[in-house]
């Protein structure tokens, strides 16, 4: 190996000391979070995209999973819903116009 890569090792090694390092189990199940924010579906859908890429398969995943990314969607929401007072009216809206409709 050359000595450009050990010394990049060595500078790894500085920065992440490997008795740190832990695998998935380590890290907290974020589920419930994520349900609770409305965003698990996209969470899925980036998942299993970004698996059939690691596969080998020819579609994987679309975009990156960036701030960016949801800075852009985030800036689509607030077009329909500017503020949190006029996403709550118009979920009670559609909410009571269901049950209306259900009810006769």
């Amino acid at each position: 190996m050359s000595e450009g890569f050990a010394t990049e090792q060595t500078a790894r090694e500085r920065l992440v000391p490997p008795e740190s390092i832990q695998g998935a189990e380590g890290l907290p199940d974020l589920t419930s979070r994520l349900q609770e924010y409305g965003v698990y579906g996209e969470y899925v859908e980036y998942r299993d995209g970004y698996m059939r890429w690691r596969q080998g398969l020819a579609k994987g995943a679309k975009g990156e999973n960036t701030a960016d990314d949801h800075e852009k969607r985030s800036a689509q929401f607030q077009h329909w819903y500017p503020t949190v007072k006029t996403f709550n009216f118009r979920r009670t809206i559609a909410f009571w116009g269901a049950v209306t409709c259900a009810e006769g």
